[in-house]
């Protein structure tokens, strides 16, 4: 069997059904093998970088290993932006590239062969498993590993590039030796699990702070039983958007400076801190521990002892090691004697907070369109399945605030990097992770839709049910505050014109749609979301509009 061939049905054995690729040279055979399968399906983007984000969003939707493929050279180095994305979110990827002939590879050269590059050395620091095949009889091998390593621990991508030879090569399956992983040894806690039982029956007020651990460790059934047995208040970070429904009886909205202030009030006021696969971001704790009160207990899970560790003021009273599952199953188990109603009146007032401090303010309901009020629309039309995309900026914080997550619904965007640019491809692999089954709606910025605004493309081709709503607010208005709050005002870098989104939605065969008027707002969404067609539509919102900030 061809060996590209073989890596094709060994990622057909892994369930995976979506491929993203830009064909070229370099990965010829590889690219000509998944065209061919009945068991997946390819999605040709536009541009490396957004591949890779397209099966980012995949993965981080499904759980399973995010693939793509790339040719040699500049098709490599491309996706190397999208990886990345998944290197700091923690996302499973696996990135197969093509490579130059065997015979004229040259590592210490800058170039070689035909757009020859030496890939693998420049993406070692990005990648938790990286390898060039330089003998088609590994393949099997490489391949185990590259996989135990992007879901082992903290997930994360990996790559493999091999050469056109190589991947032209005939292999035997059955002969093809793989990677056996080490057992590693589990050291009892006991002990640490006991002091945690002790801190957290003597404290009054605890609150568990959580992220996309619980996710990545695939426990958030694990994480819904134990908050609802201790009955303990639980606020999320910008990644565990969506693990719980807004209107969850234990759901005290996102931490953060660009948060909720009922969560802020809530973590304030705190006197012990559970964190479960979260870093304590920076903007929850806040400058000499400003945001937390001066008493509070701390104690903190997380996989990664890099995060645990890493500079800053949080000094945990307990640290654990563990994976969010493992942690949360033993833990339940320590804390069996807990009573359900310890904290009642602890919840109750969280609950109080949480309706006296809605995020859309009703006097924002009004013209210019205020984005709050946007993303309170979306609440309240979207389907409980829908799927919902975010880019960088102000269209960030106005999802990230104002979504109430509802039903089946998921929300992804980019969340260490806060980049720009990632929401439309992120659309592609969202509506790919489905099957167009479910709708994709997208909100991005007029600023952050340009720089991978060529995926347009790929969802008009592949019509796909996305509905992609730009905030058109005359430009980067976060990147205008940040000018405004460190530089004094009034001096602002780079193009403050806009594009003209209905010739943009024309020349990318793309419906459109105009709102610049908040009494019709809700009429038009929902005229737009009861259709299957991507959809392309403009709001004009208020140029002058502030991001609510907690403190």
């Amino acid at each position: 069997m061809q060996l590209s061939k073989y890596i094709r049905k060994y990622i057909e054995a892994k369930k995976i059904r979506k491929v993203f690729m830009l064909s070229g040279t370099g990965s010829i055979y590889l690219d000509d093998a998944f065209s061919k399968s009945k068991k997946l399906s390819y999605i040709c983007a536009r541009h490396e970088a957004a591949a890779v984000m397209m099966a980012n969003a995949t993965s981080k939707l499904t759980g399973n290993v995010g693939v793509v493929i790339a040719t040699t050279g500049p098709g490599g180095t491309n996706a190397i932006g999208g990886l990345a994305e998944s290197w700091v979110d923690s996302v499973p990827i696996l990135v197969i590239s093509g490579q130059t002939f065997s015979y004229q590879i040259s590592n210490k050269a800058r170039s070689f062969g035909l757009q020859g590059f030496n890939i693998i050395d420049n993406v070692k620091k990005i990648t938790k498993y990286s390898a060039i095949i330089n003998d088609p009889q590994k393949i099997k091998y490489h391949l185990d590993k590259a996989f135990y390593y992007a879901s082992e621990g903290r997930p994360g991508p990996v790559w493999l590039d091999i050469p056109m030879d190589i991947q032209a090569a005939e292999v035997k399956p059955n002969l093809l030796r793989g990677f056996k992983k080490k057992d590693k040894i589990k050291k009892n806690k006991a002990s640490k699990y006991k002091k945690l039982s002790s801190l957290l029956n003597n404290s009054k007020n605890p609150v568990i702070l959580y992220g996309q651990g619980i996710r990545l460790s695939k426990s958030v059934n694990e994480f819904r039983k134990f908050i609802r047995n201790l009955n303990i208040p639980s606020i999320c970070t910008r990644m565990g958007l969506d693990i719980l429904k807004y209107n969850d009886s234990n759901f005290f909205g996102l931490a953060g400076i660009r948060g909720h202030k009922f969560s802020q009030k809530i973590i304030k006021k705190a006197d012990l801190l559970l964190t479960i696969g979260t870093s304590i971001p920076h903007t929850v704790i806040g400058k000499d521990l400003n945001n937390l009160n001066k008493n509070v207990q701390i104690i903190s899970n997380d996989v990664d002892l890099n995060e645990l560790n890493k500079k800053n003021l949080i000094k945990p009273k307990i640290l654990f090691n563990e994976d969010c599952k493992t942690f949360l199953t033993t833990a339940r188990k320590f804390l069996k004697k807990t009573k359900n109603d310890k904290w009642s009146n602890w919840i109750n007032y969280c609950k109080q907070l949480k309706n006296n401090f809605p995020t859309l303010d009703k006097k924002l309901i009004k013209n210019p369109i205020n984005s709050y009020y946007l993303v309170e629309c979306l609440n309240i039309l979207s389907k409980n399945n829908a799927i919902f995309i975010n880019d960088a900026g102000s269209s960030n914080y106005a999802s990230s605030q104002g979504l109430k997550i509802k039903g089946d619904q998921r929300e992804i965007t980019s969340g260490a990097f806060y980049s720009m640019g990632v929401a439309v491809p992120m659309s592609v692999g969202a509506a790919a992770a489905y099957d167009n089954k479910r709708q994709a709606i997208v909100v991005t910025g007029d600023g952050s839709i340009e720089l991978n605004i060529q995926e347009l493309r790929t969802i008009s081709l592949s019509n796909f049910n996305i509905k992609i709503f730009v905030i058109n607010n005359g430009g980067y208005a976060s990147i205008r505050k940040s000018q405004d709050d460190i530089m004094s005002g009034g001096h602002y870098i780079d193009d403050t014109s806009v594009l003209n989104f209905e010739n943009i939605a024309k020349a990318f065969k793309i419906k459109y749609l105009k709102i610049d008027n908040y009494r019709n707002l809700k009429t038009k969404i929902k005229s737009v979301l009861n259709k299957k067609t991507p959809y392309l539509i403009e709001v004009i919102c208020d140029d002058k509009q502030k991001i609510i900030e907690t403190v």
